[in-house]
């Protein structure tokens, strides 16, 4: 039996290095006897070959941060809690765009269909944990991709990587890359280099570079207009440095508009749930070569 201290690590692979896939689990009950029997049961449960996992246990669900819930990719919620309940955590879990797999915990066989508003993954009856928790823990594991493409960079030396899903987009000043992610958690990271170099790598990945300081996820782009892009955090990018050099000839979906601002109305105002996004990505790609 596991007897550890609020927020305490209780398992870390042996072996682990910077290539196997990392995930944090999160345990949440306010029964401390039951939150160690279910931390019991789940560090006990086999990994994949190539992948680590952390797990951390939570007695106190009202001192849970943003920042924690952002770190963790599997939760264990107890639906009932008296400081702050399992569905009020998941709720807040969603209202941050985050994937996080979650299943709830719960005495009681009847289901609450709150719990599709939140894209529960499972229930888990108490009475039930040792029968059920493997299979539920193994389906959860099997949801996550064996290949994970990242944005790997050092910060003091140290290395970090992030995945590409989770970055928003990356602004460049004076020669420092700042970091802005789905996840919290990296979320105001910094480190030196190159737009151009990142451009290089990030473009093939589904990346626009809409003037010379942003890099953008297209995956979080939730509309192009004139003179910004609208993000789907709700966040907007200036589009200006594009948007004033539309003077030249643009190429369009194969035909081709001459000069003025006139074709900029055709051009912008899209939303990215479109066959638009790749030929806004393609003229994008046009105007950056002739003024970056």
């Amino acid at each position: 039996m596991l007897y550890g201290k609020e927020g305490q690590l209780l398992r870390r692979s042996k072996g682990e290095d910077a290539n196997m896939k990392k995930i944090n689990i999160l345990l949440c009950d306010d029964d401390k006897d039951f939150l160690r029997r279910l931390a019991d049961t789940v560090t006990k449960q086999p990994l994949p070959k190539g992948t680590s996992a952390n797990v951390t246990m939570s007695c106190h669900p009202a001192t849970l941060t943003d920042w924690q819930l952002s770190e963790d990719q599997i939760m264990f919620l107890d639906i009932d809690m008296e400081e702050r309940s399992g569905m009020d955590i998941a709720r807040r879990v969603r209202e941050l765009h985050l994937d996080t797999i979650l299943i709830f915990v719960t005495n009681y066989p009847q289901f609450s269909l709150e719990g599709y508003e939140v894209r529960a993954f499972r229930y888990l009856l108490k009475q039930e944990l040792e029968q059920k928790l493997p299979l539920y823990y193994r389906d959860a594991l099997a949801e996550f991709p064996r290949e994970e493409k990242s944005l790997q960079f050092s910060i003091n030396a140290e290395p970090y990587s992030v995945p590409y899903d989770n970055i928003l987009y990356l602004e460049s000043r004076h020669r420092v890359i700042y970091l802005h992610t789905v996840n919290l958690g990296r979320a105001g990271d910094h480190f030196y280099g190159r737009m151009e170099d990142l451009t290089e790598e990030l473009e093939p990945e589904g990346f626009l570079r809409i003037q010379k300081s942003y890099l953008v996820n297209m995956a979080h782009i939730k509309k192009l207009n004139f003179d910004h892009v609208l993000l789907s955090n709700g966040e907007e990018l200036p589009l200006r440095a594009v948007a004033d050099a539309v003077d030249k000839t643009v190429q369009w979906d194969g035909k081709t508009s001459s000069g003025g601002n006139h074709c900029d109305r055709v051009f912008f105002d899209i939303p990215v749930d479109s066959v638009g996004l790749r030929r806004c990505y393609i003229s994008f790609r046009w105007i950056r070569n002739q003024t970056v």
